[in-house]
């Protein structure tokens, strides 16, 4: 198992073989390609190869407090705080930043203690990265004009790097307003979280002291274990919020939109089976992994949950886009609403939403990332401006691409 985002240097250092000539072999078990939601599928696949068989499928998205969202006395609070009505569910980033700062430090679970209005693992050297991308993506992602709001141009659908001079984009105007999003989320829960990896984070939203988890779909399958969640049946999802406004790297201006700018995320390892070039028995490997891929075996590995293994097929989802059934997950321990809201949750981010983020794939994708995560640190714990924490991160992909070969990068 390797995580996807490392697959440009899997490929670039010739250390993984194409996958494709086992999809028609009579030896092969058969699993359904075309079954998995796009933004998951690209990341199976390089140029014009599949390298990678079907298994997990990660992203990221909110959970929150059904019951405390829609209560009335915090809903008419909210409102007199804000002058807004209470955003059921959180549809944009300033919503979300709202509702947050709206339950941080108040004791909203009656145990005497102040609580928080929302829980990330942002320990560096960890993945709290993931959480910075899928943020991001909203306010840099600018659809492009015309039929296909998905053509990537050197203006449109770009993320990472200006794809004709190999110029970084992090420390852009769009990367600058979500880390600085980002910075006030950090506020509006425990300070302590700046240390922490999934398991710190996932806990205290678990144990019912955070309105809302900012991460990826494990906690979807852990809210309803007896022995770690105080919250089975009480635990609402929202697919990740979008922006008002985007930034235009043409005009050098914020465009204001009518409705959310949404993107869908694939933020995480999304751990999927390849094939080392230096297999001994390559077919053999093909054969336990195609097995791994079923739909019989990933769905039954999806609806157990406890595997780890997060939705991300048609077969997982509910209709009309899926075949699944709230029973599938019902009978393996879910909560009924629990875990029609969060399949809906991913179905529509993968599904409906317009556009999605682009990963960085390329060789040197680790030594980018470090320097992103440490960056991002003392950005988040107030050491630098957000501004200054993405100029460094910028300088340091220069130095990165320089090295490797802005050429070859590019």
């Amino acid at each position: 198992m390797r995580p996807m985002f490392f697959m440009g240097d899997y490929v670039a250092n010739d250390w993984v073989i194409p996958i494709d000539k086992y999809f028609d072999d009579p030896r092969m078990p058969k699993w359904d390609r075309e079954s998995i939601a796009e933004p998951i599928r690209n990341l199976l696949r390089f140029g014009d190869n599949w390298y990678a068989f079907n298994n997990d499928h990660d992203g990221m998205v909110i959970y929150y407090r059904r019951d405390l969202f829609s209560d009335p006395k915090w809903q008419a609070a909210f409102k007199e705080e804000y002058g807004y009505d209470f955003p059921l569910s959180p549809r944009t980033w300033q919503e979300l930043l709202d509702v947050a700062k709206f339950f941080n430090g108040k004791d909203w679970n009656g145990d005497g203690k102040a609580d928080y209005g929302i829980t990330m693992h942002l320990k560096v050297g960890e993945q709290g990265f993931f959480n910075y991308l899928a943020l991001a993506a909203s306010f840099v992602v600018n659809p492009a004009p015309g039929e296909d709001p998905t053509k990537v141009t050197r203006y449109n659908n770009v993320f990472w790097f200006d794809p004709e001079t190999m110029e970084p984009l992090i420390n852009s105007p769009g990367h600058v307003r979500a880390l600085e999003i980002m910075i006030e989320l950090v506020g509006a829960g425990p300070r302590a979280m700046l240390g922490w990896g999934l398991a710190e984070a996932w806990d205290i939203f678990l144990r019912g002291d955070a309105a809302m988890c900012f991460t990826f779909g494990d906690v979807g399958t852990l809210s309803q274990d007896p022995r770690q969640s105080s919250i089975r049946g009480l635990q609402g999802v929202v697919a990740i919020p979008g922006s008002t406004e985007v930034y235009d790297l043409e005009t050098k201006q914020w465009k204001k939109l009518d409705t959310p700018n949404f993107v869908a995320n694939e933020s995480g390892a999304s751990w999927s089976p390849v094939i080392s070039k230096f297999s001994k028995n390559p077919d053999l490997v093909a054969y336990f992994c195609s097995l791994l891929a079923t739909p019989e075996i990933n769905h039954w590995n999806v609806a157990w949950g406890w595997t780890g293994i997060d939705p991300g097929t048609t077969y997982d989802f509910l209709p009309p886009v899926g075949q699944a059934s709230v029973d599938d997950y019902v009978q393996t321990g879910y909560s009924a609403q629990d875990v029609t809201e969060f399949l809906n949750a991913y179905c529509e981010m993968w599904f409906d939403y317009p556009l999605s983020l682009p990963y960085l794939r390329i060789p040197g994708t680790a030594d980018y990332i470090e320097s992103l995560d440490i960056h991002l640190s003392e950005a988040l714990s107030g050491q630098v401006s957000a501004q200054e924490a993405l100029n460094r991160t910028a300088q340091d992909w220069e130095r990165i691409t320089n090295r490797l070969g802005r050429q070859n990068q590019l």
